[in-house]
This record gives structure tokens, sequence and C-alpha cells, in this order.
């Protein structure tokens, strides 16, 4: 590959990153258009960390879900309401609040975990997993590059 054709491959990349970070950008905006009974993006991304780790405190979930610690405890609120979450004192340390999904929301996440798995297979269905796992390895580089921003 000529250093021109790259330098060209690499703007194309750099440009479709610009535009999924958008992207990203203009999700996290319609979260506050969300309806009732609905999640929002952050919520969503909290209620996976949850999944994952099978309990999480309320400061690992707003790392996770890039919100502050303030928005985070409102947030489970309505989720504990909603009976999606609930708090309870850690066993080995009380003055930590752990959170944990309850059934409904087990229930509730694999639902959207199917919903997006859906979209993931319709959107990459005509790419081979040769491209796919290029592609992966250019996020993961991607990924680097903001991390050490």
């Amino acid at each position: 590959m000529s250093a021109a054709s790259t330098t060209a491959a690499s703007e194309a990349v750099r440009l479709a990153f610009v535009e999924m970070l958008g992207a990203e950008r203009r999700l996290r905006a319609r979260d506050q258009k969300c309806g009732p009974g609905e999640l929002t993006h952050g919520q969503i991304r909290a209620l996976f960390t949850i999944d994952v780790k099978g309990e999480a405190t309320a400061g690992e979930l707003a790392k996770a879900a890039e919100l502050s610690p303030a928005s985070v405890s409102t947030m489970l609120d309505h989720l504990e309401r909603d009976g999606i979450v609930e708090r309870r004192r850690s066993e080995s340390d009380r003055r930590v609040v752990v959170v944990s999904l309850t059934g409904e929301g087990r229930e509730l996440l694999e639902h959207r975990r199917a919903e997006w798995r859906t979209r993931w297979r319709e959107a990459l269905a005509d790419v081979s997993d040769e491209h796919l796992a290029v592609a992966a390895d250019v996020m993961h580089r991607m990924a680097g590059i903001l991390d050490e921003l």
C-alpha cells in the first residue's frame, strides 16, 4: 500500500471515528427526551455494569455511566422505585451501599440485550469475520488514543 493510500485510509478511519463519537453524543442528548417507562442510555450502561459485576457501588456506576455521583443517586432512586434494582449495605463494610438487579431488572436487561444483539447481527450480517476482526482491532486502538489524552 502506498503512503498516499495509507494516509487516505487513516483519514477515512479518523473521520468515521469522529462520526461515531458524534452519534454517541446525540444518543446521550436524546436521554433528556426519554419518556415514562423508558430507560436512558446512562441507566442501561449502569444496569449492564451491575449485571457483569453482580453488584456495584454508586461510585462504580457513576464511572461506568459517565455520570456525576449525584445523578447516579437520583437515577438509582428511580430504578429502585420501578423495581429494577435494589440497594443494601455491604456485608463486608456496612458503610458501603451496593446495588444489584432485581428479577424484573434482570429480565428487562436481557430483553434489551436481545434487541441489541439483533441490531448488531442485522447491521453486520454482510461483513466477513476477517473484516470484523480488523475493525475490532482499529476500535481498540482508537480507545487507546482516547485513554492516552
